[in-house]
């Protein structure tokens, strides 16, 4: 992950895949080109997409992913394929294989995940199983990730090491509201993964923990928020093929 501008240029994708295709009739190597797809993976932290002891489920990180699908629009249809599910889903071979491998149309297609809490601790190990197995991880989008504090790993299905990130734009969104609510004190207690560098933008917004969909859609210093960087991304590669 390379320092990109304000606009993360190097966001558009402009990679065409293709694989050799040959029949027992006619053995001259054809280059396939294969469409040109997106899919997103929204991933929510403890409550999020079912009930966490008790609490939930809030569907926080379903209206950022809601709030996407509106600013893209109807134009691209099944191009662009968005995923809805809890931090829990992206852990362990059973739960990857059912939520995320089988979702992949082919390794060519763009992938992009926003992972709000913990959701964005196990979203950024993701970024890095997927990108290892070959996939394009094209962003990668942490709101206010949780993770660090050994009693949240104990009682929660996350990742134990700190995650290594691996996608072309990686985007953090820091919250640090004037008042702490209740999700703050939480996620502090949780352990709020303390990311110095790595990140191509990194942005601190004052809102509180819970709203993925504030975080997501506040300008950043660079002028533009997470949401507006990752549709600009998606609709830019998209009408590339079209």
């Amino acid at each position: 992950m390379g320092a990109q501008s304000g606009a993360v240029q190097g966001c558009i994708g402009r990679l065409v895949a293709s694989h050799e295709l040959t029949t027992k009739e006619d053995q001259t190597v054809k280059p396939v080109t294969l469409a040109r797809e997106v899919v997103a993976f929204f991933i929510g932290g403890a409550g999020d997409s079912e009930s966490y002891y008790g609490d939930g489920p809030s569907n926080y990180t379903l209206r950022a992913m809601e709030a996407l699908q509106v600013r893209l629009g109807s134009s691209y249809g099944g191009k662009f394929q968005p995923y809805y599910m809890g931090y829990n889903d992206v852990k362990g071979d059973a739960d990857l294989e059912e939520f995320v491998f089988s979702k992949l149309p082919h390794k060519s297609a763009h992938v992009y995940i926003v992972g709000h809490s913990l959701g964005g601790w196990n979203g950024a190990h993701l970024s890095q199983i997927l990108t290892d197995k070959g996939y394009i991880v094209k962003m990668l989008v942490t709101l206010d990730p949780v993770g660090e504090g050994v009693m949240v790993a104990l009682i929660s299905d996350i990742y134990w090491s700190e995650p290594t990130p691996k996608a072309e734009t990686w985007i953090n969104v820091r919250a640090e509201p004037d008042e702490m609510d209740r999700t703050d004190v939480v996620a502090w207690v949780g352990g709020k993964w303390d990311i110095e560098s790595g990140p191509d933008v990194m942005g601190i917004v004052k809102f509180n923990h819970y709203s993925a969909l504030r975080l997501y859609e506040s300008r950043l210093e660079c002028g533009q928020s997470a949401l507006d960087l990752s549709a600009s991304s998606i609709a830019g590669y998209l009408r590339e093929g079209a």
